[in-house]
């Protein structure tokens, strides 16, 4: 009788009876079961980027082996691939080094493609060639260490990052969690208020619900507030919005309804005396106005308004010696300039005659740590600049038929100021708002109850 084989590994079956079954059992059946299970067939013949599977009964045959490796070292393939394998189900252990991409399939099958370099297992179904793994049901790995994760489409990534500042910019690096997290807790417009009473100066005047108040009588000066502007290592700039809740009035009677100001004078403590360096001048003083016009104008190459505030003084040196006001800072894109506009504090020559030279800017002054340094006037005026006052507060008072003052409780909100970091550091600016009467009007007094206090703290990453 003869030996027959296995369907699908084609394995010898000696008949019974059969002499000589030991050739049998060894050749056609032991070493196929090794080929089956740990044989390796090397795939280097090609024709029309196409390679059919050998298969034979009983002996070696590359559709038998556990382990097909794909190569080319002729140069055959010419583009991407198909190996065909019977249409009986097996277990491949597929390895692309072939140069290109290969379809592992049946003859009528759709198949798997392997990319080259890359190693793959596949099961024929019978029918077609898929994939064996499609589901973990518990895959569960203590750590795993790759040099990259490559995925259908998209940047390769490297690495993940935890960089709370996000400074690197990096295309190929993931950000953690927690980095994520501190980067937009600390970056964007960050804002706070608070309202500031008299609590302390009302002393037993207070009866029933009454508000705290402080009177403020003519040609007298009185603090109203001081409080923290806060910052951080990321602040840019900040924004301080004011609104001073009060009521103007006047002594005596008046055949007329008069007009009752204040001024208002706004200070921050210095943090450092140093200036910092904005540039070289573009273009030298030129005097706004006639000649005997303190104002001169001068420009710097770049966008330097994010260095300027409404505290800020210029020089033409760190140290301050020679510092004048700045009054306005004003970017023009067009010629990539910045204009600066400062008070000379006198009509002859200022401090940058010619170009080239170097333009100093301090948010305190040029001050020592510690002095009280006022806020540039919202509206040019000498008399204020002298004084040094902020802003002013008016009102027309009306007076009823004997001629006296007729007044309410009134909110003046009053224009935003700007606020960068000085040389001393970026951390919190203690303030003061303070109400003088009597400079600019020799009539009137005021009497306040609450200053409304709104801060935004515009930050930046490092």
């Amino acid at each position: 009788m003869s030996t027959t084989y296995t369907s699908n590994l084609k394995l010898g079956k000696p008949a019974s009876g059969d002499t000589g079954w030991g050739n049998v059992v060894n050749n056609e059946l032991t070493d196929m079961i090794e080929q089956a299970v740990v044989g390796m067939a090397t795939v280097n013949t090609w024709s029309t980027n196409s390679h059919t599977l050998t298969t034979a009964d009983g002996s070696s045959s590359e559709a038998r082996c556990a382990i097909l490796k794909l190569t080319d070292t002729g140069t055959q393939l010419s583009g991407a691939g198909t190996v065909i394998v019977p249409a009986v189900t097996k277990l491949y252990a597929v390895i692309n080094t072939s140069g290109q991409n290969i379809t592992v399939k049946t003859a009528s099958g759709s198949g798997i493609l392997v990319k080259n370099t890359n190693q793959l297992n596949v099961i024929c179904d019978g029918t077609n060639v898929v994939e064996q793994d499609t589901y973990s049901n518990n895959l569960v790995a203590a750590a795993m260490q790759s040099d990259s994760l490559v995925l259908a489409s998209g940047a390769t990534v490297t690495e993940i990052a935890d960089e709370d500042t996000m400074s690197s910019n990096s295309a190929t690096k993931l950000a953690t969690q927690q980095s994520i997290k501190a980067y937009s807790d600390t970056t964007g417009s960050i804002r706070r208020s608070e309202r500031i009473y008299p609590w302390a100066s009302a002393g037993s005047s207070l009866s029933g619900s009454s508000p705290p108040a402080i009177s403020i009588a003519n040609d007298a000066t009185e603090t109203i507030g001081t409080f923290d502007l806060y910052g951080n290592s990321r602040t840019v700039f900040q924004e301080l919005d004011l609104a001073i809740t009060g009521q103007l009035s006047f002594s005596g009677t008046k055949t007329i309804p008069t007009l009752s100001d204040a001024s208002v004078r706004v200070q921050r403590k210095s943090k450092g005396a140093t200036g910092t360096s904005i540039g070289a001048v573009t273009d030298a003083d030129a005097k706004q106005g006639g000649t005997n016009a303190y104002w001169y104008l001068i420009k710097v190459a770049g966008d330097q308004t994010g260095k300027i505030d409404s505290f800020s003084f210029l020089d033409d040196a760190a140290d301050g010696a020679s510092k004048k006001k700045i009054q306005s800072a004003t970017y023009d894109d067009g010629t990539n300039k910045t204009t600066i506009v400062y008070d000379n504090g006198a009509s002859s020559a200022g401090l940058f005659s010619g170009t080239g030279g170097t333009v100093y800017v301090s948010s305190s002054a040029f001050e020592s740590t510690g002095t009280w340094v006022t806020a540039v006037p919202n509206v040019p005026d000498a008399s204020t600049e002298s004084l040094n006052e902020t802003f002013t507060i008016s009102k027309i008072i009306s007076i009823d038929g004997s001629g006296n003052p007729v007044t309410t409780q009134e909110t003046f909100t009053l224009p935003t100021l700007k606020l960068v970091p000085d040389s001393g550091g970026a951390g919190n600016i203690e303030m003061r708002v303070q109400i003088l009467m009597g400079p600019v009007s020799n009539v009137g007094s005021f009497t306040f109850n609450v200053l409304q206090v709104d801060q935004t703290n515009v930050t930046r990453p490092l």
